[in-house]
Formats: C-alpha cells, structure tokens, sequence
C-alpha cells in the first residue's frame, strides 16, 4: 500500500488549526511525530521530511501554527503558550486516529517549533520523543537589539489601544540578509517565495517577541522523554553553541548531533538528509514498538546507541 496524505483540522484554544496528515502504508498501528514549524514559516516545507517519515513506517502531522499558514489566530504573531497549545491539541488528534498507536506519539520542532515543542514536553507526560532542529531555548539578539524590540512593542501597544490597529513593520530588506541556509540556493528560493515576503512585510510589534527572546533553557531540564538535539553548524541566526547548552541541561536519555554544512533550516539544506535519517531513527527507536521487537535484548540502549557519522560532525549520547 502506498503512504496516505489528507489534510485534517482541530481545534486549539477555540482556532482552527490546520495540517497535513502523513500515513505509512500499512494498515498496522504507528507511532506518529507532530512536526512544527518556525517562526514565519508554514507546513509546507516539512512535506519532504514527512514523507520520509511515513515511508519509513511513522505517522507525521505537519501542522501550521496558531496564525499561521492556513490556521487561525493573529497573523504571524508567535505566542509560545497558543503553538504548546497547538501540539497537545494535535496529540488529542493523532490519539484518536484508528491507525495510531496513542502511546507512541512524540513532537518535532524547528526554531519557535523547537522552543515549543521542548515547552510542551515539559507539561504534557503524552509526549514520548522529541527532536528538536536548531531550537530556539535562549535569547538569539544582543541587549541593544532587546531595547529595540522593547520600544516598538510598546509602540505597538499604543498604537493598538489608540487605532484599534496593530503596528505591522516590513522588514523585507532586514530579513533578506539573514542566511538561512547554507546552500545558497535555498536562501535564494526562500527569500523570493511570495508566502514568506508576506510574511516578512507584516512583522507584529507586539507579537514577534517570543521569536527571539524565550528562556526555554531554564526549563529543559524538566523534560522526561528521550530527546534528540540537532543543529546545524553553520547557523548564522543560532549558533550550534545554543545546541551545547541545550543537551547539556537536559538530563532525560539524549542525543546531539552538530551537522557541518547545515544552517538555520537543516532540513532543506546541503545534508538535509542527515537530518532525514537521524529524525527517523529517533523516531523510530522510541516510537515504534515492531523496532524494538525487531532489535532483541543485545542491542544497545537508546542513550548507549552509536550512529554512523558524517565528516566532522559531532555526535553526543
């Protein structure tokens, strides 16, 4: 049987959330991954990723965030608790789908969907893997760049209670600059794709706050499911340093892997299929129960694994 691709809907906080549900195409219960996207992103470019998934027998729900993509909610405003609110939602979903295993349900996140991915983690005891893709867990601008942001919300405010209208900023020719891949190509493609000049042409002042500035860190701690930690070592909005940091307060079965040649957004760069095979072996060692039958009791444990590793990564159990 070929893999099944239909988009669904739920609710989250009284919105409409919408995604795209990828099946493997067996008809045995799977373990499933609710993959979560950037900020200013959608869930159109982890289609790739999530075919990889349900090829390789786990089901992915790439879902657009709370006012984003075709979901509801504030236009492009990232509120950390809505996107937490977004996933266990989406875990409501995939529990009560025939064709998955609700004990094998784990989340994925890039950047803002790392931080809330990592957040949700800590809250909701449902979640049984996580991987994160360049997560966001700590401030990411300088102070100067904190006060900036910190007048222009407050000017945003203003203008809200006067107007009833929200400060809306373009910033087209600021985020043009911002290498978000390695691969040249990919920055080209991203920076002329209509969907994300909308995006970067309306920037909320109040609203784009937790994109940048978030203290995740200081909670990671808290989290229980086996997590994975992938960054790419060329993050130019970043660095793989946040990924040390990261794995290093984390104190539940982990692993990080650095990956050279890798931006911001792994998963459409050079070694985007690193990225590919590791989430999928995570997944599948934690999600799915036939992987585990299949391994026997002389395979080494989940936090013990060795992978095989690409020239120059850096690969932490």
């Amino acid at each position: 049987m070929r893999l099944k691709r239909e988009t669904i809907q739920y609710s989250s906080l009284g919105d409409t959330i919408t995604g795209t549900l990828f099946l493997p195409g067996s008809d045995m219960l799977s373990g499933a991954l609710v993959i979560c996207h950037g900020a200013l992103d959608f869930r159109d470019n982890y289609f790739e990723l999530c075919e990889f998934l349900a090829e390789k027998g786990i089901t992915a729900l790439a879902i657009d965030m709370h006012g984003h993509g075709e979901s509801q909610g504030k236009r492009f405003h990232v509120d950390i608790a809505s996107w937490v609110a977004d996933i266990s939602s989406g875990i409501d979903f995939l529990q009560g789908h025939e064709r998955i295993d609700p004990e094998k349900i784990g989340v994925f996140g890039l950047s803002s969907g790392g931080t809330a991915a990592l957040e949700c983690a800590v809250k909701d005891p449902r979640i049984r893997a996580v991987i994160t893709l360049d997560a966001t867990v700590r401030p990411t601008v300088n102070l100067p760049e904190k006060i900036i942001m910190h007048i222009l919300s407050l000017l945003g405010r203003a203008k809200l209670f006067l107007t009833g209208r929200e400060l809306r900023l373009s910033m087209i020719k600021e985020f043009s600059k911002i290498e978000v891949a390695s691969d040249l190509e990919v920055n080209r493609n991203w920076g002329k794709n209509p969907r994300v000049l909308e995006m970067w042409s309306s920037w909320p002042m109040p609203g784009s706050e937790e994109s940048v500035i978030v203290d995740t860190i200081d909670r990671v701690h808290m989290v229980s499911a086996p997590t994975l930690v992938l960054h790419g070592q060329e993050d130019r909005i970043d660095p793989p340093e946040t990924a040390t940091m990261l794995f290093e307060k984390l104190t539940c079965i982990k692993q990080l892997s650095i990956i050279p040649g890798n931006g911001h957004m792994g998963h459409m760069d050079r070694n985007k299929a690193r990225v590919l095979d590791l989430t999928a072996r995570w997944a599948l060692t934690h999600l799915d129960s036939r992987h585990h039958q299949a391994a026997g009791k002389d395979q080494p444990s989940s936090s013990e694994q060795k992978q095989g590793t690409m020239p120059g990564e850096n690969v932490v159990n």
